[in-house]
Formats: structure tokens, sequence, C-alpha cells
């Protein structure tokens, strides 16, 4: 979104709490939003926070994939994990859901069409159609969303920290499936945060016993990293990447080739081809993100305007 747009997103948001905005400043409006019932919060379906510059967040560089790729990390870190889970696209796809629109693919498609320089690029490597159901649509959406604003903002991470050799950076990609029932379903999905959840315990007499000796081996991989400040997989270059691959069945270690010949690599040289280094945020703003935000009744007409473009040749 540019700048007007998130601070026009945050206001109509924060309108519908009932909160008069008229005249006052955003540090006034956001601390009143911070008081709200959390569950009239919850309501909201309020996805993102502004990440370009506005008055809200002044400095626009920090929040892109392309300022990721050459940040060095500070003096003082010596080690660090950058993890991924393989469906984080999933808190994208509880969003959607709420959304009342149809034809998904359809749409998705024609943004792509309109957007990208080789849009049947994409649509094939993720297998979509126009006339797929709108349950499968999303699912692949969102899939797109997992690896190009998450793998793919993590791969950005770690390349910006190996201009900084004396600081240890290791990937996880975490693949074990969220054991909370639900609009995904049960067990299949490595969802948004539950790499996280899954460490502390809380849990436990949700999941399978199929994925309870792989969750034991995680968390004492994460203690013994707490330790010692390193993986057995080894530090992430990126003429050599390696990612530690944590799944039902146990974890293992993913070596270069593997990792270039997977679905989200190839995505993510789909996006230099689009942009160059800028082809991260090319295709997670202009593609991915515009199709989340026009699933809101404020965007909408930005998708039907293109639609209906389409459809006339």
């Amino acid at each position: 979104m540019t700048p007007e747009e998130h601070q026009r997103e945050f206001l109509y948001q924060i309108e519908k709490l009932g909160i008069e905005t008229g005249g006052r400043c955003i540090r006034e409006l956001a601390m009143e939003m911070i008081e709200a019932p959390i569950d009239a919060i919850r309501s909201l379906n309020y996805c993102g926070a502004p990440c370009s510059s506005s008055e809200l967040i002044l400095d626009a560089d920090w929040a892109t994939m392309q300022h990721a790729r050459h940040a060095i990390p500070n003096d003082w870190l010596r080690s660090q994990i950058l993890c991924s889970s393989t469906y984080d696209g999933s808190i994208s796809y509880l969003v959607a859901k709420g959304q009342e629109r149809t034809q998904l693919g359809k749409i998705f498609a024609v943004i792509c069409r309109a957007r990208l320089k080789n849009p049947q690029h994409l649509l094939d490597l993720y297998q979509m159609a126009e006339d797929d159901d709108d349950d499968v649509a999303l699912e692949k959406i969102c899939q797109v969303a997992t690896d190009i604003g998450f793998y793919g903002a993590a791969v950005s991470g770690l390349s910006g920290a190996t201009e900084k050799p004396t600081t240890k950076s290791y990937h996880v990609i975490f693949d074990i499936g969220n054991p909370f029932p639900g609009l995904l379903q049960q067990g299949c999905f490595a969802t948004h945060t539950w790499d996280i959840v899954s460490l502390l315990g809380a849990y436990d007499e949700l999941m399978s016993d199929e994925f309870r000796y792989s969750i034991a081996e995680w968390r004492r991989t994460i203690l013994e990293y707490c330790y010692t400040g390193e993986l057995s997989c080894g530090t992430w270059y990126r003429a050599s990447q390696s990612a530690l691959l944590v799944q039902k069945n146990g974890i293992k270690c993913l070596d270069h080739t593997t990792l270039t010949e997977s679905r989200a690599q190839k995505l993510l040289l789909l996006t230099e081809e689009e942009g160059g280094e800028h082809g991260f945020d090319i295709l997670w703003e202009n593609v991915v993100r515009f199709f989340l935000k026009t699933g809101n009744p404020c965007y909408a007409h930005k998708a039907a305007e293109i639609v209906a473009k389409y459809a006339q040749g």
C-alpha cells in the first residue's frame, strides 16, 4: 500500500470501532484503539500493519525485502535463526475466508496478467486455473503468499546477514501440521506461528502420536542452539544454501541442490526475472498484497476495474 492508503485504511478500521477521528492525530487515535475491547479488535479482520512511510511509520526502507538483502546484523549478534513455516500464508487464508468475494482464481490470474511480465510462469508453477474452486484457489494463492512473503523474506534476511560473516546465520523450515481444528484441514498445514507455539508445550494433548517425536526433537534442537549458538545443518550462504527441515518424521538438513530445486526457490528466481533484486517486493506488493487488500470492500473496486478491462480483451 502507499502511505496514503495505509493512513486511510487505519482510519477506516478505527471508525468501525466507533472512535471519532476528525481533527485528531494518529498517536491519539492509536492509544484509544489500544483500549478497545479485544473482541472488537478481532472482529475488524484488520490484516497487516502499516509498512511504508506514513505518520504511523516514518521510515519507508526497512520494510522491504530489497532492504533486507543488504541489512547487516548488529555487531553484538553472534548467531541467529531465520525460520519460515511451509504455510505461513494461513494468516491471509483466514482473513480471505471471512470476505464475501468469489471467483478468486480468476481475480488472481487477471491481476497476474495485468501486473507481471511473465504471469503464466507463476500460474503454472502453482498449477492455478481461473476456474479453480474458490477454496482450492485460495489455498494456492496463500501458498504463493507463504513462499514470497515468508520464505522469501527469510532468504532476503539471510542474504543480508552473509555480508557480516562474524554472525552465524541459519535457516529453519518448519513443516509440521497445525493440530488445531479450524478452516484448514487439521494436522495438514504448518501454519503461521505454529512453529513457535509448538516449542512451548501448552497444547501437546492435541498432537497425534506421529508428531510427538518430531516436536520433542524440535525443542531439543532449539534448546541446544540457545546453549551453543550452532545448528547441525551449517550456516547459510548465497552460494551454498542450507536449511534445517522440521517435519513430522523427524529433522533433517537440506543441501544447496535440494533447496534450489524447490518450488519456493523457483518462485524467487521468477521474482528476479520480474524485477531484479526488487522483484520480491514487486511480486509481494503488486500481486499478493494487492489481491489480499482488494478483498476489503474499501479497495474492491481496484480489482474490479482490472477484471472488467481484462473481460473487454
